[in-house]
């Protein structure tokens, strides 16, 4: 994870943040609780238990009392409406640089409050050794919206973790320092190659959906947080 030292409380390229909830009913507690113990299991690993969701930014805009932050607003097809993320990349990029794109969003992170302003998740986005060079992370145009990312040609085993154990069992410790960029700008995992992919709209083939590579503009090798 990388920190911006001239932003307190903010974790690379993007902060955590939290959004309201209404309350919740007995089935979406059922619903919660059968994904934690399904996460938990013994054969479940880094890739299965952090929730990577392809959304569209359809607002970015100057966080008002922190001018390093943009407050986004992400449609991730999510019946809540769109979320809402703070991200410390107002030093690397303009508004218009980062609006419209569809982009990476760690969507099962403990929520938090940055500034005053409640946001839920975390963009993703690649860096250069020096921190002095930010590009976000982002899948093609046509990319399902709301659809979870996947590494090669892996299957998930069992659902996400919930925010709660992801904090608890440090899981994204584990998973964020495998996340790099490869010779071709993709993102993939360090450990074997796998990269980062995305079901896209309107391709199905004869085996089923198409996907295709998440990718940044330009950074070869490069660090992903």
């Amino acid at each position: 994870m990388f920190l911006f030292r001239n932003v307190p409380n903010v974790a690379a390229f993007s902060a955590r943040a939290t959004r309201s909830k209404s309350s919740t009913t007995t089935a979406f507690h059922a619903r919660k609780t059968t994904i934690v113990v399904r996460a938990m299991s013994a054969d479940a690993g880094p890739r299965d238990l952090i929730d990577l969701r392809v959304g569209k930014v359809t607002k970015c805009t100057v966080h008002p009392d922190a001018d390093k932050l943009y407050v986004e607003e992400i449609d991730l097809r999510e019946a809540e409406g769109p979320r809402t993320i703070c991200s410390g990349l107002v030093p690397f990029m303009k508004e218009e640089d980062i609006l419209g794109k569809n982009v990476i969003v760690v969507a099962n992170l403990k929520a938090r409050n940055m500034q005053g302003v409640k946001s839920h998740g975390m963009l993703l986005a690649a860096s250069n050794e020096t921190h002095d060079k930010v590009e976000l992370l982002v899948a093609p145009e046509n990319a399902k919206l709301g659809s979870r990312v996947v590494f090669g040609d892996a299957a998930f085993n069992g659902e996400p973790a919930s925010a709660n154990q992801v904090q608890k069992k440090k899981y994204w410790e584990a998973f964020g320092p495998e996340l790099v960029t490869n010779g071709e700008m993709e993102a993939s995992w360090k450990e074997d190659g796998a990269v980062m992919r995305v079901e896209l709209e309107g391709e199905e083939g004869d085996e089923g959906p198409t996907f295709g590579s998440v990718k940044c503009e330009s950074l070869t090798n490069a660090l992903v947080g």
